[in-house]
């Protein structure tokens, strides 16, 4: 089992950010063929953060999500959203 972050860590919820793959630019429709997360520090720099494709959704990587306290990483998720390994 992987340690637990620090209270300060950015950490990503195990669930899907978004869903779907098209969107609408210019008034046309496009294939969505990347999804990131930008955070952007207080000196300036920042982090483009790739979020996965599975199941239709866009979910963060799995080295940045970390389960809340309490709750168990091998907890069965719910029928309607199926864990991204599959």
């Amino acid at each position: 089992m992987s340690e637990s972050p620090s209270e300060d860590d950015l950490v990503l919820p195990p669930v899907p950010l978004a869903t779907g793959g098209a969107v609408q630019v210019d008034g046309t429709g496009r294939r969505v063929s990347r999804v990131e997360l930008v955070v952007s520090t207080e000196d300036g720099a920042e982090l483009r953060i790739p979020l996965e494709h599975h199941h239709g959704a866009w979910w963060p990587p799995t080295e940045r999500t970390a389960p809340p306290a309490g709750v168990y990483a091998d907890r069965v998720p719910p029928a309607d959203h199926p864990h991204p390994e599959g």
